[in-house]
């Protein structure tokens, strides 16, 4: 008999504490990563892109034409809308929010992340991180180059003889890059070369000017970085 109840008053404590497991379980709230957190709050803060018909989208693209040109002149930037064949589903905004997107690209700047390793001259990466306002683009940069022993130097150490390329594009991030053209200078005694890099980045149908300035060292071994 007793170990009829003592079966009995096991079952039923694991059923309690099931129980509670379960009331626990209902009320503590769902944990979500940081990740996820900033991706919800990035889905609710952007614009929805509108659906419309070719007519409608013909007088969106003047009036986002009216306030390029506004906030060229009030700002002083060189934004360019771009054909509107070019312009997918989603750059169809409501005009305020057209408009706070081009604000928010106003605010630029631009930070060369330093290489941490040392590459041959044939082709040497470097990634430029280009910030306007909350938004972030990656873009790589390519140089190629030769080098040469030169022995005016005591000792002697390699130095850049010349640069054969440059080109970049996006590594990482939303929009196009295109490179308009760059200005390369030699530098202390051949042991530098400063590259001034000129591009437009398109985003939203929208393209504006950038100027990137990078910078190449040769160590005495003839390593790039």
């Amino acid at each position: 008999m007793l170990k009829k109840y003592l079966v009995t008053g096991i079952v039923l404590g694991a059923l309690f504490l099931t129980g509670c497991n379960n009331d626990n379980e209902a009320a503590s709230p769902q944990s979500t990563s940081v990740d996820e957190q900033i991706k919800e709050k990035e889905s609710v803060m952007a614009p929805v892109p509108l659906v419309l018909t070719l007519a409608q989208k013909e007088q969106y693209y003047k009036e986002y034409s009216t306030i390029v040109n506004q906030l060229n002149e009030e700002y002083g930037t060189g934004f360019k809308l771009d054909p509107i064949t070019t312009f997918s589903a989603d750059y169809w905004l409501e005009l305020n929010d057209f408009e706070d997107m081009l604000k928010g690209r106003i605010d630029t700047s631009f930070v060369v992340v330093d290489n941490k390793e040392i590459f041959s001259p044939v082709k040497v990466p470097k990634l430029v991180k280009l910030h306007m306002g909350s938004h972030q683009t990656i873009i790589r940069v390519d140089g190629s180059f030769d080098t040469q022993l030169s022995k005016d130097i005591p000792g002697g150490r390699q130095l850049f003889s010349v640069m054969h390329s440059l080109s970049s594009k996006i590594e990482q991030g939303e929009g196009n890059w295109t490179q308009t053209g760059y200005d390369p200078a030699i530098k202390d005694q051949g042991s530098a070369y400063n590259i001034t890099i000129g591009g437009y980045y398109s985003y939203n149908g929208v393209s504006s000017p950038h100027i990137i300035e990078v910078e190449y060292y040769c160590n005495i071994y003839g390593g790039i970085t």
